[in-house]
């Protein structure tokens, strides 16, 4: 016992004499622990971040791939659809694979195979073919023959056998594309619904390799496409690859993320997800752990081995200094961290605004948006659907990262709801339904969400507490409500007082309308410009903001949000931005339709009438001279648009009359097909079942996804108790 006292005695004593020593080295005993533990949470949270990095990767090459691949697929669905309609001329089918061809660059080759002897007059096999070769033409050959019997290739036996699209095994073409390609084919049925044959459309696979190689984050990472029966379409075949599909083929919904061990004992980690749709492919990535994590064993023993001999020599002046010096380290490391992710995060903010200019004869918009700080809580946002400019502008309570965070939410929300919504009060209610949901910080958006109807000038509007935009117009008029007197040009849009975003979930938002003039211009704010505070912190306010906009401040967008940033500037002078500026303008410039030619059928609500639009349709297209193909395709699009009113404007039994306007202006044909029945909007009808046969599919079927297709733009309008539906086609007369 005695001589336990006794070596604690001795041990304390030794720490009592050399303290800084013995504190020195329990520092560096303690940092070469905790660095060792930071070194494998560090692992962990790169090995996490790895898999989401890849992940957003493969998904970035998946929709590539599908993006292509849909393309395709609704090119040769709408094809079938062509095809059955002309069986009775076998030899248009040469014009129709050539025509695919020649105006879809992703296609390489196009067949129609019809089931032997369909035609007797064209012997046992008839397979109308059309490929682009490498100088650009496109060549049209009879590619069926005993040498080339396509009822036995994979394409059209297994779509035959499943009577549905199928993409089929890669192979090498040796006959018509001479190439490596695989082909997308559907079946096509006659007027009684029996398959008569297949159409299909040819792609190279070369395209893949330049996909897959795009966006690596490592060097290393080896990438594939695969089908489910293990044939290579993109990569380079290896050891590697076989192991990786051991694990797809053991894997039944063919997506995982596994680790294996390579010949050369190094960790790979294997992501394979399938691309899906029509496909049997599957996507491989391996990730080579050494490249993944070598940074990180380099920063460790870069830092620690300085920092441990550093210790040790300096003795007790470091341990006098050390918790001051580490604790400015530490606020200086944090500082840096927080200035760095702010910078991340104003960049994707930034990148959040639209920046790229509409393309639109109708409108000319042009938007601003300088935060006080890093990052800042005012959004704007605008783009165009279905001859609409969908429109917003917003103002989060507060500043900084939070308000940040919820103009990226927001503007998230917008952008959703208003895809497949045109009425404002709407969007709104649904983004403050969701606002609302877990906002325990009380964060609220003062928002204005529009509508403009490009065609018509209409606007359709919503206010949540924000500023009533202006509208500028060249010249002052006087309005007869009492807006706008002689001599000024600028009127405050009235709003209804709803409240803010986010406040209470069960607050009801009302839509108000009002009508642009031709090239007047719509400007939206935030209180960032009339609040804007000069060095004695008086405010820019409304008047003077109004006495720019007054004057002889232009109203192109961009000219006039630079003149009155220009006013803000040499007003605030050398003081700090208070709050976040936002601006946006809208110029509306409708182009005048001048109609050289106008034809008008009035017809009743009932399909037997078709048959007298279809004539109607087919005498206009005579007077136009449009070229016989367009002109059916025109046919059958503006046919599918009116048995789409017939079926569905006027209630069951009650009769109706629908106007039919075709006016041609020398280069666009525009058809208005008006109604006077319920509310209805043709753009919305679901999307028809392309695999029904002809006796199953009720008329108009084809849908509004064939209306799209055809047409250049679409419009629908519900206006003084009558629908308005505007099909627009630019058209090559001959």
């Amino acid at each position: 016992m005695e001589s336990e006292k006794s070596i604690w005695k001795r041990l304390s004593g030794i720490v009592r004499h050399n303290l800084p020593l013995t504190l020195i080295i329990g520092a560096a005993l303690l940092l070469q622990l905790t660095s060792g533990v930071l070194y494998y949470s560090a692992q962990n949270i790169i090995h996490k971040t790895v898999e989401k990095l890849i992940e957003r990767e493969m998904n970035a090459i998946y929709l590539c791939i599908q993006n292509k691949l849909a393309k395709v697929e609704v090119t040769v669905d709408n094809m079938a659809w062509v095809v059955a309609d002309d069986l009775e001329d076998p030899d248009w089918m040469y014009s129709i694979t050539q025509r695919l061809v020649e105006n879809n660059p992703s296609i390489l080759g196009c067949t129609v195979c019809f089931v032997p002897d369909y035609y007797p007059q064209k012997g046992h096999w008839y397979e109308p073919y059309a490929v682009r070769r490498t100088d650009g033409t496109v060549e049209t050959m009879q590619l069926g023959s005993a040498g080339h019997d396509y009822t036995k290739l994979d394409f059209y036996t297994e779509t035959m056998a499943k009577n549905e699209g199928h993409w089929c095994e890669p192979y090498f073409d040796k006959d018509g594309a001479k190439a490596m390609v695989t082909t997308y084919s559907v079946p096509v049925c006659d007027d009684k619904g029996k398959t008569v044959g297949v159409v299909g459309a040819d792609i190279a696979l070369d395209w893949l390799e330049e996909v897959m190689e795009e966006g690596k984050t490592y060097k290393s990472t080896q990438r594939y496409i695969v089908t489910d029966k293990g044939h290579l379409l993109a990569g380079k075949d290896s050891e590697l690859l076989q192991m990786a599909l051991q694990l797809v083929k053991a894997d039944e919904d063919k997506m995982s993320f596994e680790t294996i061990t390579d010949e050369h004992g190094d960790e790979r980690h294997v992501y394979f997800h399938p691309v899906g749709g029509n496909t049997n492919w599957i996507l491989v990535s391996v990730q080579n752990d050494k490249e993944v994590f070598s940074k990180l064993g380099k920063i460790r023993t870069t830092l620690l081995l300085p920092v441990l001999v550093g210790l040790i020599l300096i003795g007790f002046i470091v341990w006098r200094t050390s918790r001051n010096l580490e604790r400015l380290r530490k606020v200086k490391a944090e500082k840096e961290r927080i200035g760095g992710e702010l910078r991340v995060a104003s960049q994707i903010q930034q990148s959040m605004l639209p920046h790229s200019l509409i393309q639109h004869a109708d409108v000319d918009i042009f938007g601003s948006l300088v935060p006080a700080r890093e990052v800042g809580g005012d959004l704007y946002d605008y783009y165009i659907r279905d001859e609409k400019l969908f429109f917003c502008i917003g103002d989060v309570s507060g500043k900084g990262a939070p308000s940040a965070m919820v103009m990226g939410v927001i503007h998230s929300l917008f952008r959703a709801f208003s895809a497949h919504e045109n009425n404002p009060a709407h969007i709104m209610h649904a983004i403050n339904e969701i606002s609302c949901q877990g906002n325990e910080s009380n964060i609220f958006v003062t928002m204005f969400i529009g509508v403009l109807d490009l065609p018509t000038g209409r606007l359709r509007y919503c206010d949540a507490g924000h500023d009533a935009p202006i509208v500028i117009e060249e010249r002052g008029r006087r309005n007869e409500e009492g807006g706008m007197r002689e001599g000024e040009r600028i009127v405050h849009i009235s709003v209804k007082p709803h409240l803010p975003v986010g406040v209470f979930e069960d607050v009801k938002y009302g839509m108000q309308e009002t009508q642009l003039k031709p090239d007047s211009t719509l400007f939206l704010y935030t209180d960032g410009l009339t609040e804007a505070k000069d060095a004695g912190r008086k405010l820019f306010g409304m008047k003077r903001m109004e006495e720019v906009l007054r004057g002889d401040c232009p109203i192109q967008p961009r000219e006039l949000i630079e003149a009155i940033t220009r006013r803000v500037h040499e007003f605030v002078g050398d003081a700090e931005q208070s709050d976040d500026l936002t601006m946006l303008a809208i110029h509306y410039t409708p182009k005048h339709f001048e109609s050289r030619l106008t034809e008008t059928l009035l017809i009743k609500n009932d399909v037997r009438e078709v048959s007298k639009f279809s004539e109607f349709v087919k005498s206009v297209m005579e007077k136009l001279n449009v070229e016989k193909s367009l002109a059916r395709q025109f046919r059958l699009a503006v046919e599918e648009a009116v048995v789409n009113v017939i079926d569905y404007a006027y209630p069951a039994g009650k009769e109706g009359d629908i106007e039919v306007r075709m006016m041609f202006d020398g280069e666009t044909l525009k058809t208005v097909i008006i109604d006077s029945g319920v509310a209805f909007d043709p753009t919305a009808k679901e999307r028809t079942d392309t695999s029904l046969s002809v006796e199953d599919r009720q008329i108009g079927g084809l849908g509004i996804l064939l209306v799209r297709e055809l047409m250049d733009s679409i419009n629908y309008e519900r206006a003084d108790g009558q629908n308005f539906l505007t099909l627009i086609k630019k058209l090559k007369t001959i």
